[in-house]
């Protein structure tokens, strides 16, 4: 089960780490003739921040380590950071006249905003991810065996 852990945490950190880059790298943001220098600064810089938790979630998950169970553990945690600043940026829209998309007159999908699908998907699988670490965990706590050596 844990190498299932292991794939959803890659696929909710390509989520968050790397798809913003391709939509948001883009003329209807960025590059957005409109946008003041500084809200690029910010918006490069959030691009930078997924980017690099991304990288960091996938060495944990990846890298061989004597310390598989906690880094998972930890993975499956510093993944909801962005994933939980989306939703408050999304509860919050209204507050700053914010909206889930740059392009005017994009159609929902099923009735809903594509990022608010995508980003609800990456969040089921984050809290999956979560769940089946922290089952592994409380399993290893009971056994006494070393978790280190069960995979």
């Amino acid at each position: 089960m844990l190498q299932v852990a292991r794939v959803l945490l890659t696929i909710t950190a390509i989520q968050y780490g790397i798809m913003p880059l391709f939509a948001d790298l883009s003329e209807t943001n960025v590059f957005h003739a409109d946008w003041p220098p500084h809200a690029r600064f910010h918006m490069v810089w959030l691009l930078g921040f997924g980017l690099s938790l991304a990288a960091y979630v996938m060495a944990l998950v990846w890298f061989p380590s004597r310390n598989r169970l906690p880094n998972l553990w930890q993975a499956s945690l510093l993944g909801f950071l962005p994933l939980l600043g989306f939703f408050a940026a999304f509860l919050s829209l209204d507050s700053y006249d914010g909206s889930l998309s740059a392009i005017v007159g994009r159609e929902p999908r099923f009735g809903l905003e594509g990022n608010l699908i995508s980003f609800s998907i990456a969040f089921v699988l984050q809290t999956i991810a979560l769940i089946i670490v922290w089952r592994r965990q409380s399993v290893d706590q009971e056994s006494p065996v070393d978790s280190r050596l069960q995979s």
